[in-house]
């Protein structure tokens, strides 16, 4: 049933895409090396190490680059590793480092969807939805669901413009499946690895250490405190710390720019404050309304993901899932590409979805149109840019809130599935007509 319900899935998406006149470009994208390395990630991080070598004034700070230049480099210092080390190592030149990184990036689109349909696979045989035994089901599966990556947006446009994303979210569906296969230190290194580039995800940490997942969480921290420690020795405490105040000026701020599909990225459009359709290098000013409406949705994001069901010590794949959604919707800039992951949480939660709402017709195209907005780019939403009505820009961000909302109900409606289903054989048991006319030593050895 399963097979068929994700064969006729991919072949209406396809279809859909086709009518719509989306171009079918993703795939050449891939095929096609670019002549120039992408900029969107490399571009500052080489601009952010030579900045740092060759420095006159040992005191000023990196993050400088951000305000003065307008290049906006915002990751932590730990990022330029990536760099540093395979040119002191091995003489690997920074731009043959980004010419190297687009490559894996190409050939993270691929692993990317081996890797979820992984996922999907394990959930399907773990919860009993259908028994994938053969060979044939099994290839069929991982082709269906490469066919879709390859027509995800948030992915492919990663890897286009040469980001880190791209590389992250592999490595998020990785730990997804580690999760899955109770492989927890490999879990714990792998979301610490993440979190050298993007310290947002340091919340799983807290998330895990709530809930007595010790394996992951100390594997993590001494993951992140080793290479911290390395970026400290060569770039500076005082260097990395500004990091801080980086990220406290970027949550005052945050961006107006479409391409920012958080609470703040749509309070800025709304409030036409800031560059909605360009991009001139500069943050918009700071509004206090957008600020603490920020701040209050981030702290209701990071509490519900952190506190949902934490007296659970064995949480599952579904609770993991959620506490990366509200992680990612929770910061105040989330570009389209930080979505990305939701490919693979959707496969996570579709099968769940299915068995507890078959018959909710109404539920089933919500969730359907959730995974269209999420997994497209919508143009024509530009020409509200000017208008009250530029809400419908953040078409991510909606379709991540209906996503979060069917997440958080799966561990409800197993609770009630599974209570209706002890209130069915206390019935059935009930109704036998010589059960009470058992001896209770009979009934104690049944």
């Amino acid at each position: 049933m399963w097979l068929s319900l994700i064969t006729i899935f991919t072949i209406s998406v396809t279809l859909l895409l086709v009518l719509l006149g989306v171009e079918p470009n993703n795939l050449t994208f891939f095929l096609s090396l670019p002549r120039q390395p992408g900029i969107d990630s490399w571009h500052p991080m080489i601009h952010a190490i030579q900045f740092i070598n060759d420095s006159d004034s040992p005191d000023r700070s990196v993050y400088d680059l951000v305000f003065e230049q307008g290049l906006k480099f915002q990751y932590p210092l730990s990022s330029l590793l990536l760099f540093d080390l395979p040119e002191r190592i091995f003489g690997i030149s920074y731009i043959e480092m980004s010419f190297l990184l687009d490559r894996i990036s190409a050939m993270s689109l691929p692993i990317f969807g081996f890797v979820s349909a992984r996922v999907l696979i394990k959930v399907l045989r773990d919860n009993n939805f259908e028994v994938v035994t053969s060979r044939t089901k099994v290839r069929l599966i991982y082709l269906l669901v490469l066919m879709l990556t390859f027509f995800f947006y948030p992915i492919v446009f990663s890897f286009r413009i040469g980001q880190i994303q791209t590389i992250l979210t592999v490595l998020t569906a990785t730990a997804l499946l580690f999760w899955q296969y109770d492989k927890k230190i490999l879990v714990g290194i792998t979301f610490g690895l993440i979190c050298l580039i993007k310290p947002q995800l340091g919340l799983v940490f807290i998330w895990g250490a709530i809930r007595r997942q010790w394996r992951m969480v100390l594997s993590g921290m001494l993951v992140i405190c080793l290479f911290s420690l390395l970026s400290i020795m060569l770039y500076g405490f005082e260097n990395n710390l500004h990091y801080i105040d980086v990220l406290s000026i970027l949550s005052q701020h945050g961006e107006a720019n479409f391409g920012n599909h958080s609470i703040n990225g749509l309070l800025n459009r709304f409030l036409f404050n800031g560059e909605n359709l360009g991009w001139d290098g500069t943050f918009p000013d700071y509004h206090p309304v957008v600020h603490t409406i920020t701040l209050i949705t981030s702290l209701i994001l990071m509490c519900c993901g952190l506190l949902w069901r934490f007296k659970n010590h064995s949480p599952n794949i579904i609770e993991l899932c959620i506490i990366i959604v509200c992680t990612t919707m929770a910061s105040p800039i989330a570009w389209q590409h930080h979505y990305a992951i939701l490919f693979t949480i959707s496969l996570v939660l579709f099968p769940y979805f299915y068995r507890y709402n078959a018959n909710k017709k109404g539920k089933i195209f919500l969730l359907a149109i959730a995974y269209v907005m999420i997994s497209q780019r919508f143009e024509f939403t530009k020409l509200f840019a000017d208008t009250k009505f530029n809400i419908v820009q953040s078409y991510i961000f909606f379709g991540a809130c209906i996503m979060l909302y069917f997440l958080l109900n799966v561990p409800k409606q197993a609770s009630m599935t599974e209570k209706e289903s002890v209130k069915m054989d206390k019935n059935s048991l009930g109704k036998d007509r010589n059960y009470r006319l058992r001896p209770k030593a009979i009934l104690e050895t049944e």
